[in-house]
């Protein structure tokens, strides 16, 4: 029998269409950020260093487009909008049902510290019970940010003792707060506010204090728009960083930005991760 001529042209035109679509999905991944990288030269930023060096990869298929937002905005939006991704993110269960994280890292952190100025009188090893019941610590934290899941516990059971901070600039003013003696201490990791105010003198006046009993690291991962264009942004993000080559260059960056003892717990967790040899 044959087949009307009609019948196979609409074929081809379906077919070729689900394949402009799918090439027209691949062009361009939305990024919404609230720190937006610069340049691959001039960024001081792991984190954005990493992510320019992801679109040199992509390219020229595929290109990454910043969108600046504040952290509660970038979430929302990935949870309304089929085609946003978000980087540098803490895997979770709950996150896990409203977002497509990727299987491999970007980076590694260590624990969150419970940072402080002026406070040479407490120990260096505290809970957040101990400073929230007997100090009475007052606490900012950047609002839409995970802190572990321990932490995130103990702020939602108690809310009164932190401050949310929202907005695109979130973290600078919460370090300003901080050495305004607005707030008595700041959740952050070491590394930040080490290279963020290495030349200024206050620095010499902050503590670091672990308040978590977990030294394991933190991993920071890609999460996308759960939706058919985000199982491809995951798919094309993915493909860049199980390169050997990809993997290499995260690691020999957390090299270059950590020091002792941090660098080696969190160069071994990202070996890990990545299945590399630990030696």
């Amino acid at each position: 029998m044959k087949v009307p001529i009609i019948f196979v042209l609409s074929l081809c035109v379906l077919f070729v269409s689900s394949l402009s679509a799918e090439q027209k999905q691949l062009t361009k991944i939305q990024i919404v950020s609230d720190f937006i990288p610069e340049d691959n030269k001039a960024d001081r930023n792991i984190a954005n260093k990493i992510m320019l060096t992801i679109g040199e990869e992509l390219s020229p298929d595929t290109s990454l487009e910043f969108i600046p937002a504040s952290r509660l905005r970038a979430w929302k939006q990935l949870k309304t909008m089929p085609d946003v991704c978000l980087y540098n993110k803490v895997k979770n269960d709950e996150r896990q049902h409203s977002a497509f994280f990727n299987q491999y890292p970007i980076m590694a952190f260590p624990a969150n510290r419970l940072v402080i100025y002026n406070h040479p009188e407490l120990p260096q090893n505290l809970t957040l019970e101990d400073v929230i019941q007997k100090h009475k610590f007052l606490i900012g934290i950047s609002a839409g940010r995970s802190y572990g899941k321990n932490i995130d516990q103990y702020i939602t059971s108690h809310p009164d003792s932190f401050i949310n901070i929202a907005g695109e600039t979130s973290s600078r003013r919460l370090h300003k707060m901080l050495f305004q003696n607005k707030l008595d201490a700041i959740l952050e990791y070491t590394a930040v506010l080490k290279d963020r105010f290495k030349n200024d003198p206050r620095i010499d006046k902050v503590r670091f204090l672990s308040i978590d009993e977990e030294s394991h690291a933190v991993f920071g991962y890609l999460a996308c728009s759960r939706s058919e264009q985000g199982k491809l942004n995951i798919a094309a993000f993915d493909k860049v960083l199980k390169q050997t080559s990809m993997q290499d260059q995260i690691i020999k960056l957390h090299q270059q930005v950590f020091s002792e003892p941090e660098r080696s717990l969190l160069i071994s967790a990202l070996k890990a991760k990545f299945n590399l040899p630990l030696n």
